[in-house]
């Protein structure tokens, strides 16, 4: 066959431009947020919190000793007389006080209530004793004169606390000892002073500021730590191993311990990804690691990048389904048993490590923020991987003919409202994560999916390392549109009952099918019938069975 050099070279070329250009466009985007990455940190790093924390682990005693310095900056425009932390292990002292709902107990302790506490032993300021009292869930520290804006102060601590057996954040089963919140950590001082809110039974309860963190973990032979952050050094001594880690502008630091803990690696865009399990399921964890490395591929191109080293996904003894950390979540053992259950919520909890993780928000005041944002999210991930096809399936399984079966039974309120004024987990669960997601798709349908990509790109990068608000959301859609969106997104927010968008617009469907797991539920809103049966076949029908509500997963 005659070829023609001329029109071969053209096309060559063409082709050479075309790869550039996707190239440089890459290359370009991702300088642009390293670029900014690196100027917030200049800004925020300054004044950050410092935590070096050295922690000894005893797993027969059930017992973490541990000593903790802090370097605290007062950033607020008012003299400090004191400096106060959140002792959230406290929570888990009696049964009255343990954040979890009454229907759950029995899930959370398998075994019967099991104790759990923080002593704190003492607490001092350059070798000077200061007095403390501890408030429930806090811990009150006077400090020896006033604290001047801009002035700083070091603050170590010297605890103990015991770990309960509890399949919760901060508890232990048979596999792990989960150590989420398991630390003081310092609250957080606004324009309205410290927050002083409990350990509530319902939502991540959580509130805190990017810190940097040296922690230091000295377990048994053994034992395998997976942790927030970077591990730096490993010294094994006769008995034990102390494990370092290093973690830069993070919220939190977590972390889980197991004698039978294994791990597989992956990498993506420079980033490590561990997938730990236990026992015989390391073609499930393979799985997991594929979610894993495909959720943070899609995020990082779709929202910016992840900026950190590590990101770990840590099988546990969880009942609460997923929990997310920086750098690192927990994931309930069992959904390793679902591949469908197991790649969302892997989905779901690696999308916080954007919608919690680099912009933050008072989960207390406006949980919406992280858990619709979330849940928005994850349905953008299965449209972005597998096709808008797909994508409208998951977000009607998961999020909206759930949301449409919650309100058979129940009146629904408005998204936008604190932790305090849910009743239920379920109600939770149905108005912040499902509602609000449908809130986010009713927006993305009026200004359009990429007016939406380049809102949620603007509000991370004026957000990162920083706290977020409602207000800073409506700002980056305002500024994206180059109109105030303020009135829409608070009125849908503010709106009690149903949302506009169905997503099925023209389907006109009688009967409503949604999967949790292996689990089939079907209803029909004529009749309020619910069907609910297996994957495999077998079912049974429920008349007026819309006081059920079910949810998976928490984080």
């Amino acid at each position: 066959m005659k070829v023609n050099k001329r029109r071969l070279l053209i096309y060559s070329a063409l082709i050479f431009v075309t790869a550039f250009a996707i190239v440089y466009g890459f290359i370009r985007r991702d300088l642009e947020f390293k670029y900014y990455y690196d100027s917030r940190v200049e800004k925020v790093i300054k004044t950050a919190p410092r935590y070096v924390i050295d922690a000894t682990f005893d797993p027969k005693k059930e017992m973490v000793f541990a000593v903790q310095t802090v370097v605290f900056q007062n950033r607020t425009p008012n003299e400090l007389s004191e400096i106060i932390f959140h002792i959230y292990p406290e929570a888990f002292k009696s049964l009255k006080t343990a954040p979890f709902p009454t229907e759950e107990l029995k899930y959370a302790y398998p075994e019967g209530f099991s104790e759990g506490f923080i002593n704190i032993t003492n607490v001092t300021s350059k070798e000077r004793k200061l007095n403390f009292k501890k408030e429930g869930t806090l811990l009150k520290v006077n400090v020896p004169e006033p604290l001047k804006p801009g002035e700083e102060i070091e603050i170590k601590i010297e605890f103990q606390e015991k770990v309960p057996f509890s399949l919760g954040r901060f508890g232990h089963g048979k596999n792990t000892y989960n150590f989420g919140n398991w630390y003081p950590i310092l609250s957080v001082y606004d324009e309205n002073g410290w927050k002083l809110d409990p350990y509530y039974s319902i939502g991540d309860p959580f509130y805190s500021d990017t810190a940097s963190f040296k922690v230091s973990i000295t377990a048994p032979d053994g034992f395998t730590i997976a942790a927030t952050g970077k591990p730096v050094k490993k010294i094994i001594k006769s008995g034990s191993t102390t494990w370092v880690f290093e973690a830069e502008l993070v919220r939190d630091f977590a972390w889980v311990a197991g004698s039978d803990l294994k791990a597989i690696s992956g990498k993506v865009d420079g980033t490590k990804i561990n997938v730990y399990y236990f026992g015989n399921d390391e073609d499930a964890a393979k799985k997991a690691l594929e979610y894993g490395k495909q959720a943070l591929r899609f995020f990082n191109r779709y929202f910016g990048p992840y900026p950190y080293d590590e990101y770990s996904i840590v099988m546990s003894d969880f009942y609460m389904g997923g929990m997310e950390y920086p750098n690192l979540v927990l994931i309930d053992h069992h959904m390793l048993d679902d591949e469908v259950l197991l790649e969302y919520v892997i989905v779901h909890e690696t999308a916080h490590q954007w919608w919690y993780g680099l912009v933050g928000n008072n989960q207390v005041k406006e949980p919406w923020l992280d858990e619709a944002m979330t849940e928005y999210s994850t349905v953008l991930y299965y449209e972005g991987v597998y096709g808008m096809a797909k994508g409208m399936e998951v977000y009607q399984d998961f999020i909206l003919y759930p949301y449409r079966f919650f309100e058979l039974g129940n009146s629904s309120g408005p998204i936008l409202r604190p932790v305090s004024q849910f009743k239920s987990w379920g109600e939770y669960d149905a108005t912040v994560y499902k509602k609000g997601a449908i809130m986010l798709k009713e927006l993305e349908s009026r200004i359009g999916k990429s007016k939406m990509r380049e809102a949620l790109r603007f509000y991370l990068k004026q957000n990162v390392f920083g706290n977020a608000t409602t207000d800073d959301f409506v700002n980056a859609v305002s500024g994206t549109m180059g109109t105030d969106f303020g009135e829409v997104i608070y009125e849908m927010l503010k709106k009690p009952g149903r949302m506009g968008v169905d997503g099925v617009e023209g389907r006109n469907k009688r009967t409503y099918s949604f999967r949790f797991g292996n689990t089939v539920f079907q209803y029909k809103p004529d009749t309020h019938q619910v069907c609910r049966g297996t994957a495999g076949g077998g079912n049974s029908l429920f008349q007026d069975a819309h006081w059920q509500f079910f949810y998976i997963y928490r984080g």
